[in-house]
């Protein structure tokens, strides 16, 4: 369920990227133009369900996600999503969007009530060499669509445990303004999550979780503009 949540926002966000990429054209008297873009780094995830109110904050069930890239030095870059729902008592739902990747949502007796999205903030981010343990500890940057919602103090700590692994992905757009493909590679080892972010505590009480992952990355992009 939490490896499903975290693909679903991955594909969710290379998709924005791309329809940006597409939407912000040259204009019809100019030549067609080809950017190409690479990047590499060390990056951890994190994802979690936490059931029950919390001060301030709509909704019963919070489905959240959060991505930071360790830039060395203590800094990072952060962005993450949490999905705010509403749900009879008792009742947990698979997750914030209904249905697997690529399926209709399903039907479900929760209501949407807000998205809190996470955009930086002043935070410190250290990670080891071997992927045995990191921690993230400041303020975040919490708003609703470019409205501002607070700065909840974060202190997270994560620790890995088993063997790494590998993967990739690859995907491309198109329409009639242009192209965008990607490949993504990436080593990684699991970690277990303890700590806060502002009133919500890594605990898993019943019914919750949380899990996260260290690793590295290698991206590269091709956007094409007609």
């Amino acid at each position: 369920m939490n490896r499903s949540l975290t693909r679903r926002l991955g594909t969710a966000a290379v998709s924005v990227l791309a329809g940006l990429a597409l939407v912000v054209t040259a204009g019809p008297a100019q030549a067609s133009s080809t950017f190409f873009s690479k990047s590499s780094g060390r990056m951890a995830t994190v994802d979690w369900l936490e059931v029950g109110t919390l001060p301030n904050i709509d909704g019963n069930i919070h489905f959240g996600f959060m991505y930071i890239e360790d830039l060395g030095q203590g800094r990072s870059n952060i962005f993450g999503i949490v999905e705010d729902l509403q749900c009879p008592a008792g009742f947990i739902p698979d997750g914030p969007f209904g249905g697997g990747h690529g399926e209709e949502p399903k039907e479900s007796p929760c209501d949407p009530v807000g998205t809190r999205f996470i955009d930086g903030g002043d935070t410190t981010f250290v990670m080891d060499r071997k992927f045995a343990t990191a921690r993230l500890t400041g303020t975040l940057a919490v708003s609703d669509h470019g409205t501002p919602l607070g700065n909840p103090v974060v202190d997270m700590t994560l620790t890995g445990f088993g063997a790494t692994s590998s993967g990739s992905d690859r995907g491309s757009f198109s329409d009639e303004n242009g192209s965008f493909s990607y490949r993504y590679a990436y080593t990684q080892r699991q970690a277990t999550v303890s700590g806060r972010i502002g009133p919500m505590v890594f605990d898993n009480v019943p019914f919750e979780y949380s899990s996260a992952t260290m690793g590295t990355f290698k991206s590269a992009s091709r956007e094409r503009i007609r």
